[in-house]
């Protein structure tokens, strides 16, 4: 008898754990076919994943640790679903554990990874992050990763939200990294005020070099960001400005020197930049409950003497499901006659056409030269 009693209390224990707790399997996988000209080599059709947003595989749980407080975890890692390998390390996009509270917060510690704070930018971003959107004027630095860090939410007071991070260099040195490889010590804030058709965001980060500094406007810099969203019935419209600030940076330091190489061949019209100043303006139309339509433009001054280039964008989704969704999206991208950006928020220099050696970008067009891209798929999540 006391045998069934015992037995039937640990089964009603576990039983009551498992309900104060979870474990969630999750992905999405995103594949699609791409047509870029205005390339080097001249133009290109190809097999992608991640066009429309990375494709990824992780798993996220809380457990209730009572009085409101749960711990909780995720560990999320993103693939290629067009060759069936990993990008990057296993759980290079998050692996965290923390807690939360409705009243006091949540907090976050470990690999921050694609939740560097700057990456909330998407929410600014007509295109969602999209491979034509909110990075590629910037060569990608706006999904920047995060290692070493811990972040703080506050809850939501009235609308108004405040997150910061901060990220360890793990070096005896507080700005350098511990190698040469590894990034050094970074950190942001955001604001955001959110009163349903109306939402406001301001961002700062700073990510600095392995050595500790500020010395490439597009990798190791400061950026400071705000605008803001609108939604009238069916129609959602953006606004927003972004001020890049590498004072370190010349040509020795920027994409591992070979911006200075690529001056001493003669190849560099211009000298490697300190700023930038990024604008852009967009709206999305609800035309069906299953079809939305985005229309956006972006534009970027880069001084010591980089030009400017603008970018024009079009896009679609077709929703299939609850889970699924069709997309497209097209992007005409003009450089003046100094500037030589690219639709694929790659690091820059000149392209392999003009340059010598190991110098060069494969994708990066001629200085003032255009680049016209369109790419088509699915995305499904789990």
């Amino acid at each position: 008898m006391k045998k069934v009693v015992l037995t039937t209390s640990l089964l009603a224990i576990a039983a009551a754990a498992q309900a104060q707790s979870s474990v969630t399997l999750y992905g999405r996988i995103d594949n699609g076919i791409q047509y870029e000209n205005g390339l080097p080599g001249g133009h290109k059709v190809s097999a992608e994943s991640g066009d429309w947003g990375c494709s990824w595989f992780g798993m996220q749980g809380t457990e209730d640790l009572g009085g409101g407080t749960a711990a909780i975890f995720q560990l999320e890692g993103q693939l290629n679903t067009m060759n069936g390998t990993s990008s990057g390390a296993l759980f290079g996009r998050h692996a965290i554990v923390g807690f939360q509270n409705a009243n006091y917060g949540t907090f976050k510690l470990g690999n921050l990874g694609a939740g560097e704070i700057q990456q909330d930018s998407w929410a600014l971003d007509p295109q969602l992050m999209q491979r034509y959107a909110i990075s590629t004027l910037t060569h990608g630095r706006n999904w920047p990763s995060a290692e070493n860090g811990f972040e703080y939410t506050t809850p939501n007071l009235a609308g108004f939200t405040l997150k910061g991070q901060y990220d360890l260099s793990n070096s005896t040195s507080w700005n350098a990294g511990a190698t040469s490889t590894s990034q050094g010590r970074g950190d942001g804030i955001e604001a955001i005020y959110d009163i349903g058709a109306l939402e406001l965001r301001s961002i700062y980060d700073e990510l600095r070099s392995a050595e500790g500094n500020f010395n490439d406007l597009y990798a190791a810099s400061r950026s400071i960001m705000a605008g803001g969203t609108y939604t009238l019935g069916p129609v959602k419209i953006w606004a927003g400005y972004q001020h890049l600030n590498a004072p370190q940076a010349n040509d020795s330091t920027v994409n591992g020197g070979a911006f200075a190489a690529a001056s001493a061949a003669g190849l560099m019209p211009v000298q490697a930049p300190t700023s930038a100043d990024h604008e852009w303006l967009g709206a999305a139309w609800q035309a069906t409950p299953a079809a939305t339509l985005t229309g956006a433009v972006y534009h970027t001054n880069v001084n010591n003497g980089n030009g400017n280039a603008t970018m024009y964008t079009l896009a679609a989704t077709y929703n299939l499901s609850k889970r699924t969704f069709l997309y497209t999206e097209a992007a005409y991208l003009h450089n003046s006659a100094t500037s030589n950006i690219d639709l694929g928020n790659d690091s820059w220099g000149p392209n392999t056409n003009s340059a010598v050696g190991s110098v060069g970008s494969s994708t990066n067009p001629g200085y003032g030269h255009s680049q016209t891209g369109v790419f088509t798929g699915i995305m499904t999540a789990f």
